[in-house]
């Protein structure tokens, strides 16, 4: 069956002498793997950089039921990013978040909510003249409740540590490894009251965005089984820290 459908780049990786396979999220048939013959030859009339970490393709894919590497007939990229490859705080967090889209989603199923999700969110961080420090924070607590954890608000003044575990606010009860000090408690409950469009409206210290990313990895571990070592994200707080 030939579709024609949009993805979103999670992974690629190199197969053979001159392929490569990538991992996309489309809109019609969910999470695929393509591989794409010969795309590394010098004279390849795709070329590579198609396939950086979310970019935003359109597919003609032959479309195999059963499964297993799927083969692609045309594709295209109409509309390019203009800001995410040029600008390192950007680049580094469309890295950070496609390793975060390859670990987390492993149903192959179309899911049209999701996808435009993630479309509008990569559009809003290619597009946007305002600040991005803080915007990977907003987009995986977003993310969550797609996945089906998402954190309960129920931040008060008597509940005000978070429990990354269990994924609710609560008193202070000292459980080092899964509990949040109230510092952080309170800023990640700005972080999940706050909307996609208005991410660049925070204003998180340079050392507490830090320790905040380790918690919501460390929140993510706790709820995805199998979750794989992050690596990007050192590479991100250099960028956003700096």
């Amino acid at each position: 069956m030939i579709t024609k459908t949009t993805g979103i780049v999670f992974h690629s990786f190199k197969y053979g002498e001159t392929s490569i396979i990538v991992r996309i999220f489309t809109k019609d048939l969910g999470l695929q793997s393509y591989i794409i013959p010969g795309v590394r030859k010098q004279k390849s009339k795709i070329k590579q950089n198609l396939f950086q970490p979310l970019s935003i393709l359109e597919l003609v894919a032959y479309h195999k039921e059963r499964g297993g590497l799927q083969h692609i007939r045309e594709i295209s990229c109409p509309n390019p990013f203009n800001h995410i490859p040029y600008d390192i705080a950007k680049s580094s967090i469309a890295i950070f978040l496609a390793e975060i889209l390859h670990h987390s989603l492993k149903n192959h199923e179309p899911n049209p909510p999701l996808f435009t999700f993630i479309h509008d969110a990569v559009e809003q961080l290619d597009q946007t003249t305002e600040r991005v420090a803080d915007f990977h924070l907003v987009f995986l607590l977003q993310l969550s409740r797609f996945l089906g954890f998402q954190p309960r608000d129920n931040y008060d003044k008597h509940n005000f540590a978070f429990n990354l575990r269990e994924g609710v606010f609560q008193p202070m009860t000292y459980q080092k490894g899964w509990e949040m000090d109230k510092n952080s408690s309170r800023y990640f409950h700005e972080v999940i009251s706050t909307k996609m469009e208005d991410a660049a409206t925070l204003s998180i210290p340079k050392e507490l965005r830090k320790q905040l990313l380790h918690y919501v990895i460390d929140f993510y571990r706790y709820h995805l089984d199998g979750m794989q070592e992050i690596k990007s994200h050192t590479i991100l707080e250099m960028v956003l820290n700096d």
